[in-house]
């Protein structure tokens, strides 16, 4: 079970991570062909308030990141079986993986609004983070605080 849990959160990453490359590949095509889909003569003060609640739902994400993922991580460490405790990492990995998502499409949607290049920066840093943060065997066995005799039966599992 251990390369096929792993490989499938791994895979369920990758197409976060492509889904993110996707949209942005589009978005930029469709901007270069027909340009922002806002009215050209949006002023730069109408254009705040959409960078303003980026800038919010970036920081809100990082907190609620910050004050859920330990307290999560707590909680699995004290469940009593190996699988619960696999089932229970595996959603906050794809809570994280949600968490990184969110920004980086809400400033898709914005780039693709306003035509603002700049927004394209939280797009590249999703990827970059769902790289740096990929679920792996050392990141399981560390945040869970598995035991010998549980890492020797996630080792063994087909």
């Amino acid at each position: 079970m251990n390369s096929n849990y792993l490989k499938a959160l791994r895979i369920v990453y990758f197409a976060l991570a492509i889904g993110i490359a996707l949209f942005v590949l589009i978005t930029v095509l469709v901007n270069k062909l027909n340009g922002p889909l806002a009215k050209t003569d949006i002023s730069s003060a109408q254009k705040a308030p959409f960078i303003i609640a980026l800038i919010v739902l970036t920081g809100a994400v990082i907190i609620v990141y910050k004050l859920l993922f330990p307290k999560k991580l707590e909680v699995i460490r004290g469940l009593s079986s190996l699988e619960k405790k696999l089932a229970a990492w595996r959603e906050i990995y794809i809570l994280q993986g949600a968490l990184i998502e969110a920004p980086a499409f809400f400033a898709i949607v914005l780039f693709m609004l306003l035509g603002i290049s700049t927004l394209l920066i939280w797009p590249v840093a999703g990827i970059i983070l769902f790289w740096m943060t990929q679920p792996t065997r050392e990141k399981l066995i560390k945040e869970t605080r598995l035991s010998a005799s549980e890492i020797a039966e996630f080792d063994s599992m087909d």
